[in-house]
């Protein structure tokens, strides 16, 4: 398998312009406020998105859309993931992409447009709890030789239960139809390895915020007289989070840039990012809640924020164990 990153000056004007608007629009004061609130987003952010173009990124220019690939898909989740964006940007952009990968015609022309304008709320279900499903206005399911999008107000008896969540700043519900989980057969191959690559992002942003945010910490505070960042006990632990985000960052990028290139090793790729992402994220939250010391223990830190997002993200679409145990039946040796 040999991979090339693709990265030009495009995907870092996109990263520059996004990490600048986040960081504006979304300080951490601000992600608790919304976390703490009823609703759990602001809809002026929705607006915000939809404007931007960020809703419509995958979804082509004749469906309204930006019509721009992977390696600008990776971008745009690694820098939502730093700021744990509290929007359901993600589910929505798992049921564009469902419905440009599996979709018919008629419904692509039906609401590809709408999502891109962000008219139209529509997320990605697969089993009972869904994320942004509280306010969303369809539902894309998987079915066996597609996708079914089941509309809110439609003839289906949906039942919608929202959910006591661990990550606040995801929201979600149980949603059923006469009683049944919605989306009971298998995302496509396609889709699950774009899935894997917008959550790996997502996580890999996450763990490299938590990486600054310890650092910086270790640099101000004292023990002995001297910065707790120059004891081994700090250092080693600190590095090990940097390996794990720098190789993690790598795997997404490579995986990324086969999708872009239509490569047959891109779901392999994605796969070996998402369950490097399963890892690496947890582990960067446990490292900060530890090295924060005694305040890291408490509410009042903000690595917990993401410590819940990394436990909660880790299962979706397939762990590490559940990606690795793919990898092992198809990869040679």
């Amino acid at each position: 398998m040999n991979a090339h990153i693709h990265y030009e000056e495009e995907h870092a004007l996109l990263r520059a312009e996004a990490r600048r608007w986040l960081d504006e629009r979304f300080p951490i004061a601000r992600v608790r406020s919304l976390a703490d609130s009823d609703s759990g987003e602001d809809p002026a952010d929705w607006k915000e998105l939809a404007n931007l173009g960020w809703l419509g990124l995958v979804i082509p220019e004749k469906h309204g859309g930006a019509g721009l690939g992977a390696v600008h898909l990776a971008v745009l989740m690694e820098e939502t993931g730093r700021r744990l964006v509290p929007s359901p940007l993600l589910p929505q952009t798992l049921a564009a992409l469902a419905l440009v990968l599996d979709g018919s015609d008629a419904q692509r022309d039906r609401w590809l447009p709408a999502i891109a304008s962000g008219e139209a709320r529509v997320v990605y279900a697969r089993g009972a709890s869904v994320s942004g499903a509280e306010r969303a206005d369809a539902f894309v399911v998987p079915v066996r030789d597609g996708v079914e999008v089941v509309e809110r107000g439609g003839a289906a008896k949906l039942a919608v239960a929202p959910e006591l969540v661990l990550d606040r700043t995801r929201r979600s519900a149980r949603v059923t139809r006469n009683g049944v989980a919605l989306g009971a057969a298998e995302p496509s191959a396609r889709l699950t390895a774009w899935a894997c690559l917008a959550l790996a992002a997502e996580m890999a942003g996450g763990a490299d915020a938590l990486l600054a945010m310890t650092a910086a910490y270790a640099t101000t505070r004292e023990q002995f007289g001297k910065p707790i960042g120059s004891f081994q006990a700090v250092k080693h632990p600190l590095v090990n989070v940097l390996i794990g985000v720098e190789g993690l960052r790598s795997l997404v990028y490579a995986a990324a840039s086969a999708l872009d290139a239509q490569s047959p090793d891109a779901e392999t790729l994605a796969r070996m990012a998402k369950a490097q992402a399963s890892d690496v994220y947890p582990f960067a939250a446990s490292r900060a809640v530890q090295l924060h010391g005694g305040f890291g223990f408490t509410l009042d830190c903000d690595a917990h924020l993401y410590l819940k997002r990394a436990q909660t993200t880790r299962p979706a679409f397939g762990d590490a164990l559940a990606q690795r145990a793919w990898l092992a039946e198809r990869l040679p040796g």
